[in-house]
């Protein structure tokens, strides 16, 4: 069940960026910037002051961290997202990418 509960956790995640790209509030924040702060593994400190109270990482342990950056890391080298994920100008979406084939990756291996 380790993969479930890490499935329901990408999930909830996935919730609060849903929320926050329907605020509107970070149409400003570019794909460019996202992909930086992966890359140098910055990210989740750079979401938690971004977004402040539009989102709740507390739910992320620091392996959990861990492991969603070295996947999103891989992501962002391995994967055009223009191509795979049809985004190409907004952070928030891409995040949501992110998450949604770190879902299906998992489903995957469940089956």
């Amino acid at each position: 069940m380790e993969d479930s509960m890490k499935i329901s956790t990408l999930t909830f995640i996935a919730f609060y960026f849903n929320s926050a790209i329907d605020t509107g509030r970070y149409d400003d924040l570019s794909i460019e910037e996202v992909r930086w702060e992966i890359r140098f593994g910055t990210i989740f400190d750079f979401l938690a002051k971004k977004l402040d109270t539009d989102i709740d990482l507390s739910i992320l342990d620091p392996e959990a961290k861990v492991e969603l950056l070295a996947e999103w890391q891989d992501m962002e080298t391995a994967i055009p997202a223009g191509k795979k994920f049809g985004v190409e100008n907004h952070g928030l979406p891409l995040l949501m990418a992110y998450l949604l084939e770190g879902i299906q990756r998992r489903a995957r291996a469940l089956s």
